[in-house]
């Protein structure tokens, strides 16, 4: 017989069961019976243990519990440390199991470090967003390790290939194709940019790696491999691109080239729009000197702005030239920018160079065009200045003298002859202010200066100025008043005399027979002002509709034969038209050839800012009755280069018994002034030698008795002739060539009542 086996014998049983903590159970997992070391395990006496269902003594035991080792498992705390304890379970016969206690604490410890670590890989992959994958080639079924997965969100179970392909985008599907049969049947790895459509329904990008693994038994390879998104980057990556793409074309289109330079290095970047724009021959100069690509006589000025962005945060930009072979350049506008690290230091210089030679050129071109079209416009000026002055002073002679022999004892044909020489002195001023207030107009430089006045009045004067004109030829000039006109209005007067003579003086001049009629009416604006019309009617020779298209042009008229027969310049039309536009008006006319003309002037007038009715503004001057104690024979200092003048002067002044001194130019008038006193200083303006304005200067600046004396200017220059011009150079008043009697006649006396005569202040 064989020996008996030590490990069958019931002593070794019952010894290595003594060893194991145990405890048998009914079948409703009831204790029934305990051994020692279970008690021990539990640190309870057995009679306590007893009749209690098993699971729920250890729960009640237990700091946690888990089932993943297939297992209830439970954790007990002890002095020294936490034990994990495994329930095992072995049916001995009907109704009754014997329950095992065993210590699986080191086993669960190395679960539990291999489960963080996944869990901790899971939550980077996570974070990270990449996923891991695998491919099964046999079964055509892809199985996902996280959200985020190749072409697939929220995976919870293995997905077919062909759902797959639902969510990858169609223009991606070849791709991915081609790859998962080359790795699948000869291996290798791959990485590619997939597009996928994400629950969220928006294409996300992944950038995909791909790895063969092991042969399965098919011959065909395992793949697995990672999944990342990258939307984000993608989208960036895109829209730099995009505007990179922009960039550049909008640099070729403007011709514009960019460059960085290394402030650290030094090294320098230039694009090749740069480079085609500044040429082979100015990069050559820049490899040797930095600002060698510029033209010689611009380097400094490049430097310059150069070390102000040095020192600056702001862009700066300036226009410089390229150097060029044939030694003119080529013109270019430069933006440059530094940008500095965390500590403020120069890091990095950008720059922009566009190309605006074309564009430079015409400036230039401009510029030179518009300083000669400056220069014409003062020659022009100073023309038409020196003409008018020219012209006025002969002018001055004629008409003086023939107001000097109207004043005396003639025939009545010596009187017809020196009306004659009037008319003809005055025609050719009206001509002379007619080429001057068109230049002025086309200069910029005629003003319209509104005044409280009655419209009324003013018409009727200007209508009375023609009336004796009009009856010696057998015509009527009729004045028709809107009652609804308001009594006072401001506007300027002067300018609408101007343009209301010229239609008035157009009618009569083109009138035989029959008469004119002037209507004015005034319509009511919403913000107070007044549209004020004026018809001008006649019965005259009238125009066709031709004529009428060309008539308000400068020097225009029908045709040649109406200025053979009835003169005129055909400025009037002209003038009236762009005087009335100045005013916020205009001139229209309607005509039939033979049967007359009407012409309409409107202009804007403002509300009165006086109540009262304004004195009449065309009142002619008058000489007032001079006590003699106050006026006659006062020092005059007589100052004019044109003996002429100065004859006139005298002429004018004989009622007044003044004692003249006579001075040809300002050097001669200061010496007069030192020499003597003198109540008043009748001024010329264009003198040689010292002009009126210089002497006035020094009058006034001399600090000697004389500096306050009155000073009349008397001007030829109508160019600029504006009262406050004069008076702001010292003057006190001005009479302007030709010169009328009674405006200087009661200007004088303004001036000298009240004033002490020169013997008084001498003394």
């Amino acid at each position: 017989m064989p020996p008996a086996s030590l490990l069958n014998s019931p002593d070794v049983a019952v010894a290595v069961l003594a060893a194991i903590p145990c405890c048998v159970v009914d079948s409703r997992d009831r204790v029934v019976e305990v051994n020692a070391a279970f008690a021990a395990r539990l640190q309870r006496p057995a009679q306590f243990l007893v009749g209690v269902e098993v699971l729920e003594l250890l729960r009640g035991l237990s700091s946690d519990e888990s089932r993943s080792t297939g297992a209830n498992c439970f954790r007990l705390a002890s002095d020294s440390a936490d034990t994990w304890i495994r329930v095992d379970r072995t049916t001995v016969s009907p109704g009754r199991d014997v329950i095992r206690l065993v210590d699986v604490t080191a086993e669960w410890l190395a679960i539990s470090t291999l489960i963080g670590a996944r869990a901790a890989r899971h939550r980077l992959m996570a974070d990270a967003q990449v996923s891991d994958w695998r491919y099964d080639p046999d079964t055509k079924v892809y199985a996902f390790g996280g959200e985020v997965s190749l072409g697939y969100m929220n995976v919870t179970a293995p997905v077919p290939l062909e759902v797959l392909r639902k969510y990858q985008h169609p223009d991606d599907i070849a791709k991915e194709d081609e790859i998962r049969e080359r790795l699948t049947t000869t291996g290798g790895s791959a990485v590619t940019d997939m597009r996928v459509r994400g629950n969220d329904g928006h294409w996300h990008t992944l950038r995909v790696f791909y790895r063969s693994g092991r042969q399965l038994a098919s011959g065909l390879y395992e793949m697995f491999g990672l999944a990342h998104d990258i939307t984000e980057l993608a989208k960036a990556r895109d829209n730099a691109d995009l505007m990179s793409g922009r960039l550049e074309l909008a640099m070729a289109a403007a011709n514009a080239g960019v460059y960085e330079i290394d402030l650290k290095s030094g090294d320098r970047w230039s694009s090749e729009q740069f480079k085609t724009l500044a040429g082979p021959e100015a990069m050559a100069r820049q490899a040797l000197n930095p600002f060698g690509i510029y033209t010689d006589d611009q380097q400094a000025a490049v430097r310059r702005s150069w070390e102000r962005c040095l020192a600056s945060n702001d862009v700066e930009s300036m226009d410089t030239r390229i150097w060029t072979p044939d030694g003119k350049g080529r013109w270019v506008r430069l933006f440059t920018r530094v940008q500095r690290n965390a500590a403020g230091e120069n890091v990095r210089a950008v720059g922009l160079m566009l190309d605006i030679d074309a564009r430079k050129q015409q400036e230039l071109a401009l510029i030179e065009a518009k300083q000669q079209a400056e220069a014409a416009t003062v020659a022009k000026s100073n023309f038409l200045a020196s003409m008018s002055h020219e012209i006025r002073t002969p002018l001055n002679g004629i008409l003086g003298m023939a107001q000097v022999l109207a004043g005396e004892a003639l025939s009545e044909e010596q009187l017809d002859r020196v009306k004659v020489i009037t008319e003809s002195g005055q025609t050719l001023m009206a001509l002379l202010n007619d080429v001057l207030d068109i230049s002025k107009i086309e200069a910029g430089k005629l003003e319209i200066a509104r005044i409280d006045g009655d419209l009324a009045l003013t018409v009727d004067r200007v209508r009375q100025l023609f009336l004796s004109r009009a009856n010696e030829i057998g015509l009527d000039v009729t004045l028709d008043i809107d009652p609804d006109l308001p009594r006072s209005t401001r506007y300027d007067p002067v300018r609408v005399r101007q343009c209301i003579g010229n239609l008035l003086s157009n009618a009569i001049k083109f009138t035989e027979q029959g008469g004119v009629a002037i209507r004015v009416g005034a319509e009511s604006l919403p913000d107070g002002s007044y549209r004020v019309k004026i018809d001008v009617t006649d019965t005259g020779i009238g125009m066709d509709e031709n004529t009428v298209q060309r008539l308000f042009g400068a020097f225009t008229q029908a045709d040649a034969s109406i200025t053979r027969r009835f003169g005129g310049t055909g400025l009037g039309l002209a003038i009236t038209r762009q005087l009335a536009r100045l005013m916020g008006g205009d001139v229209t006319v309607e005509s039939r050839l033979g049967e007359g003309s009407t012409f309409r002037l409107t202009f804007l007038a403002e509300k009165s800012v006086r109540t009262a009715a304004p004195p009449e503004d065309n009142a002619e001057p008058t000489v007032p009755a001079p006590a003699p104690a106050q006026v006659m024979g006062r020092r005059v200092l007589l100052v004019d280069d044109n003996a002429v003048n100065r004859q006139v002067v005298r002429l004018f002044m004989t009622q007044m018994a003044p004692k003249i001194v006579e001075a040809t130019n300002g050097v001669e008038a200061l010496e007069r002034l030192a020499e003597q006193p003198f109540d008043i200083v009748l001024l010329d303006v264009h003198m040689p030698v010292m002009d009126g304005k210089e002497t006035i200067r020094r009058i006034r600046a001399s600090g000697e008795t004389w500096k306050d004396i009155p000073v009349i200017a008397l001007t030829a220059d109508a160019m600029s002739g504006d009262r406050e011009k004069f008076l702001a150079l010292g003057m006190d008043d001005y009479v302007s060539k030709p010169i009328d009697a009674r405006e200087l006649a009661t200007k004088f006396v303004g001036l000298m009542k009240g004033h002490k005569v020169a013997s008084d202040r001498a003394a």
